[in-house]
């Protein structure tokens, strides 16, 4: 072997690639445990960070226990009251706020800050998890439009009412006489039947396939909009054939046999 021929093989091998052949099954296969865990992780971001702010209220009003605030009603306008030392706070640091004050809100301190909370969870969670199902039918070949719509459906749903649940949870014990004088007691308990809710929902729809159900409908529904569209294009067809019958669309049709 020549010189050159031994270059020639040696820069062969130098750039030699391995191709691995996967069947399309396999890839679809990964690709949906994928969005599973995906479309999963983004229906934990709101708990989650309200677990966060949650820690952060109870260390900003000394812990977790009662005699932190009273909800007082004065005229016609709604009252937090702090207990306890004001200047170990770092961000309430008043004794009084209205309910709807922007800092005991975004600390979600009172109803207003339950249910704005709630408001916010629902919009960033309902965003994920439609954007994952819309993206999902864009580079899947083999996804369909009632697959999606079917899905998308049963998540808003499921969202809206885990939602609606945990304020409501939320606004029950805010209005109870010691617990709700806890702090971070109604939002601690807001984000717990939230995520509960959530999980039940997801358990009653495997189990009486309500998602499958709508899947189907849509499909349904598709088809009978073909039929529709087929035969509105067949009759204007007809009447591009037929010029003369489209007086007849508007008024009696004299000398025509039919009409």
């Amino acid at each position: 072997m020549t010189n050159r021929q031994q270059d020639l093989v040696r820069e062969l091998q130098h750039n030699e690639h391995i191709l691995h052949v996967v069947p399309a099954e396999d890839l679809q296969k990964e690709h949906l445990e994928l969005k599973s865990n995906t479309k999963l992780v983004a229906q934990q971001v709101i708990p989650v960070l309200d677990a966060v702010k949650a820690a952060k209220l109870i260390h900003e009003v000394g812990g977790f226990k009662p005699g932190q605030v009273v909800l007082k009603k004065y005229g016609n306008k709604q009252y937090v009251i702090f207990k306890g030392k004001a200047g170990e706070r770092r961000v309430l640091k008043g004794t009084k706020y209205l309910a709807d004050n922007p800092t005991v809100v975004r600390m979600a301190v009172g109803p207003k800050g339950i249910v704005k909370s709630a408001k916010g969870g629902f919009v960033v969670t309902a965003v994920l998890s439609v954007g994952i199902e819309i993206f999902d039918y864009v580079i899947r070949d083999t996804a369909l439009l009632s697959e999606m719509l079917g899905v998308i459906t049963t998540d808003l749903v499921k969202i809206g009412l885990s939602t609606l649940a945990g304020a409501a949870a939320g606004l029950a014990v805010g209005s109870a006489a010691v617990i709700g004088s806890v702090a971070a007691a109604p939002f601690v308990v807001a984000i717990a039947v939230g995520v509960l809710a959530g999980f039940v929902l997801d358990k009653i729809d495997q189990r009486l396939g309500a998602t499958q159900a709508l899947i189907k409908a849509y499909a349904r529904m598709g088809i009978m909009l073909d039929e529709i569209k087929y035969e509105t294009s067949r009759n204007l067809r007809y009447l591009e054939d037929n010029p003369q019958l489209i007086p007849c669309l508007f008024g009696p049709c004299h000398g025509i046999r039919g009409y």
